[in-house]
């Protein structure tokens, strides 16, 4: 009796099925849609790096993991895609090549819309997105203009030089070494935003997902671009617009043996157990002989690890706990002489700092910049007093100063002469080795400039300007490819032909110093289309081997 009323009880079911839809199924439409919608939110740009914002769980659905934009109607056809017959799925891609070539046909007849396709991204603005509104927004220009300060100091700066660049303030447009300690701050603050907000919410499955991702993806993301970088390079140096710079000469007039000196110098710069990782660059850092400014990206990937795995450490402690253990660990890496740690962690307890003063970002959405619109305003932060604010925009310009300091103890300023820096150095500890103590207050000029950008909002104003916020996206763009573009062009044919037509006159270097600005611009441009398809790729990656606990 039981097994007959067992399949009565299925054969209603099933009936029920047919005629009026699954239940379960309907529900689980529901769930995958409202999981779309915010998986859409969470992963809207692939110009962001996507590291830095934690994915959101997974869906429950086994089938769906992490595809964003999913519809309804393309999860059904998902499903019937997937439970179709080899011949099914044959007609399916046979379809697919006939309406190939409606496509072509329609896109090839209008060859303005293919040109404007195939334009830098400032030529047609309206490609450009509209500035986007968050609590580390602000962060993408300001290493935008790092970048582009990066590009100034290698193409214009002049060592032991005392002319107009050496005046106070001014200096900081030249300092490229203030800029990469910019640099690190801004990863400790991005990378760890995230996962500081998992741990105030006391989310472990998220904060579980956001390591694993960030862990996972952040080799490839960084040292995938670098070969994208890599490959560019030598495609122009095999064009004569590039030939090495400084002390690097790794042009070689036989292809075979130039493509053995490139493979051999890419496999050594990827490896990154190397002893030689290290930011002090007067010791000669692991770097690549074709692009010599990547140096900063073996300790970039280190610095990253090292946050990841101090997040996982102190995930569990509270919020007082946790600020007075990354002080702990800032005095400690400025004893043992690891600026970058100092660097990293300082960001880092930045960020946190600023989800304990403002908590409403605790409540708030998890991503960390939300398109802007007039619906989405950022919710307003208590108005600072006018002591507050004299004393943000103090720190401002002192930071702002520090950051002038150059290499090697390049600290002679017009005007002022030796001060401040008579007084700062003896305040170095005296342990510290010659060639890092140039890093001791450019750690300190770092962290002051982006700890009152944070917390004086109205200091950051430029940076949430439109353009700002495009040099932002073409910031890694600009690192990238300056050297190879801007300064190999400059010197297999630019510098002749200045000398050709305008000789030492002022405008000839101006006129010199404008094309190698557009010509780096262009390129960056386009390097960041091909920067993104590498953060597709990780993100790709890793939905496929990624599997649902």
């Amino acid at each position: 009796m039981a097994e007959e009323e067992l399949l009565t009880r299925m054969e209603a079911d099933l009936d029920r099925d047919s005629n009026n839809g699954s239940i379960a199924k309907h529900e689980d439409d529901g769930y995958a849609a409202a999981n779309v919608s915010v998986s859409s939110y969470a992963i809207r740009d692939d110009n962001y790096d996507s590291e830095d914002v934690p994915l959101l769980p997974q869906s429950d659905d086994p089938y769906f993991d992490n595809i964003p934009l999913l519809t309804l109607s393309t999860k059904e056809h998902w499903i019937s895609a997937s439970l179709a017959r080899p011949t099914q799925k044959l007609r399916w891609c046979l379809s697919y090549l006939k309406t190939l070539p409606s496509y072509l046909s329609v896109h090839l007849r209008s060859p303005g819309r293919l040109l404007k396709s195939a334009l830098p991204t400032y030529c047609t603005p309206s490609r450009i997105p509209p500035p986007r509104q968050g609590p580390t927004a602000y962060l993408d220009s300001l290493r935008g203009y790092a970048a582009v300060i990066v590009y100034i100091f290698h193409l214009y700066d002049q060592w032991g030089d005392l002319s107009w660049r050496r005046f106070p303030f001014v200096s900081t447009f030249f300092g490229g070494p203030g800029m990469v300690s910019v640099f690190f701050v801004i990863s400790g603050h991005v990378l760890g935003y995230g996962l500081l907000l998992s741990m105030h919410r006391r989310e472990e499955g998220r904060m579980l997902q956001g390591l694993a991702s960030a862990l996972f993806r952040r080799y490839l993301r960084l040292y995938g671009s670098v070969v994208v970088a890599m490959i560019l390079t030598l495609v122009l140096m095999r064009l004569g617009g590039y030939k090495g710079v400084y002390l690097y000469k790794p042009y070689h007039e036989d292809m075979i043996e130039q493509l053995k000196d490139w493979f051999v110098d890419l496999f050594n710069f990827c490896n990154p157990f190397s002893g030689q990782i290290t930011d002090i660059h007067n010791d000669w850092p692991l770097g690549s002989s074709y692009l010599p400014q990547m140096w900063t990206i073996p300790v970039e990937f280190r610095g990253s690890i090292f946050l990841f795995a101090f997040c996982a450490a102190i995930c569990k402690l509270t919020a007082k706990a946790r600020m007075i253990v990354m002080g702990v660990v800032i005095f400690m890496a400025y004893c043992w002489q690891a600026a970058y740690i100092v660097e990293f962690t300082g960001g880092l307890l930045i960020a946190q700092i600023s989800l304990v003063r403002d908590p409403e970002r605790i409540s708030g959405p998890s991503s960390l910049t939300v398109p802007m619109t007039t619906n989405a305003q950022p919710a307003p932060r208590p108005r600072l007093s006018l002591l507050s604010k004299m004393a943000h925009t103090a720190l401002f310009i002192v930071a702002f100063l520090l950051l002038g300091e150059n290499d090697a103890g390049q600290t002679q300023l017009r005007l002022w002469g030796s001060f401040p820096w008579v007084y700062l150095t003896k305040m170095v500890p005296p342990w510290w080795r010659e060639q890092a103590r140039y890093l001791f207050w450019l750690s300190w000029g770092s962290l002051g400039l982006v700890y009152s950008l944070e917390f004086f909002p109205t200091l950051r104003r430029p940076l949430e300007w439109r353009v700002s916020h495009y040099i932002g996206d073409i910031s890694f763009g600009v690192y990238a490819m300056h050297v190879p573009v801007g300064m190999g062009l400059r010197l297999e044919c630019l510098d002749s032909w200045r000398k050709a037509w305008a000789g030492e006159a002022n405008w000839g270097y101006l006129l010199q110093a404008l094309v190698i600005t557009f010509l780096v611009l262009t390129a960056a441009d386009y390097f960041t289309q091909l920067d993104r398809a590498v953060v597709r790729l990780g993100r790709s990656f890793q939905q496929r081997v990624f599997t649902k606990w």
